[in-house]
């Protein structure tokens, strides 16, 4: 559902303040201020608050935090730190001495963002445009506030589209904008459009895992069950403990290719890695699991083993029809109470 959006909290990218200039200072803003130099490295690719391209923990931001001597870069770090509370208050404390500071309102908007606050968010990323139009996060953040608004419809999710259209076409370093287009078209059923974002955030973002996890999704919805297999083994690759990996990879395994035995070898492994702490999908693995389980054992034993079943009537001479992935069947399981 639109409701629970996984991206809500969305993939933010800031970029890199690397450009000195004075032309657009004005009164309010310190001389030599930096501005924001689209073109260059982003600093920091996060989403809640794990980084994506730049593969820091919290303690090595917190350290740049308190080493650094450039304001910007402290607003930023803390940004990396995923302190959304302490990023808030310190931006704003900037903004009180130098109101139209770039770096400040984008930092300021963003953690708004992150702490899903999107009304306030959005007036401070109108604010950002008017000061210093071009900056691709408005339109992320103004995308993100109109389809979390009360009561949005269709017609929202279409006009929030549009705004993570922009942002992602902006910037060749725009990555936020590119996540939230592509997860919102695979909630809306096209997954052939999801699929080929998602592609292009992965090389944009060096094959991040959540791109390549969302890819993944993408090309399972369409049907191509091998290279989504491939996806998801890569994911897992890089991340031995991810629980959605190995879901997603049982997913393609019962729904794909009617491996049972492949589907239950993936979902024991999930629910047994005491690494995984992920309650909710925890209980979509166990849901999965057993009703799984229910089928095989309900069938005879070779039918586990993958050998071919005498046929008992005329019926069932004829050639079984290809596996597929029914939407029916992903709803009552990602759905499982």
């Amino acid at each position: 559902m639109l409701s629970k959006f996984a991206i809500a909290l969305s993939l933010l990218s800031l970029t890199a303040c690397t450009t000195l200039s004075s032309s657009r200072s004005t009164t309010t803003e310190r001389p030599g201020a930096r501005t924001l130099s689209f073109g260059k490295e982003p600093i920091v690719h996060q989403t809640t608050g794990r980084n994506v391209m730049r593969r820091l923990d919290r303690d090595a931001w917190v350290d740049i935090r308190n080493s650094a001597k450039d304001e910007h870069i402290k607003l930023y770090a803390t940004l990396g730190a995923g302190e959304w509370d302490v990023a808030i208050l310190d931006s704003r404390a900037y903004l009180q001495r130098f109101p139209k500071d770039e770096v400040a309102l984008t930092v300021l908007s963003v953690g708004l963002a992150m702490k899903q606050n999107y009304s306030l968010a959005a007036y401070y990323a109108n604010l950002l445009d008017q000061f210093h139009p071009g900056n691709p996060e408005v339109h992320n953040i103004l995308g993100l506030a109109t389809m979390n608004k009360p009561g949005a419809g269709f017609e929202d999710y279409k006009q929030a589209m549009k705004s993570f259209e922009t942002a992602f076409d902006a910037s060749g370093q725009q990555i936020a904008s590119g996540m939230n287009l592509a997860h919102l078209h695979l909630e809306m059923g096209n997954a052939l459009a999801a699929r080929d974002i998602f592609q292009a955030v992965r090389g944009r973002c060096g094959d991040c895992m959540e791109a390549t996890m969302g890819h993944g999704i993408a090309l399972s919805r369409l049907q191509e069950f091998k290279k989504a297999e491939d996806a998801f083994l890569e994911v897992l690759k890089k991340d031995p403990h991810s629980a959605y990996a190995r879901f997603y990879l049982a997913m393609v395994a019962k729904y794909g290719r009617n491996d049972n035995k492949a589907a239950i070898n993936y979902l024991t492994a999930l629910l047994e890695d005491t690494e995984v702490k992920n309650v909710e999908i925890q209980r979509k693995a166990n849901f999965m699991l057993r009703r799984i389980q229910a089928q095989v054992y309900a069938q005879p034993k070779e039918a586990l083993a993958g050998e071919d079943r005498p046929a008992r009537t005329k019926k069932s001479k004829k050639q079984a029809a290809p596996p597929v992935l029914e939407d029916a069947d992903l709803e009552q399981v990602i759905n499982a109470e």
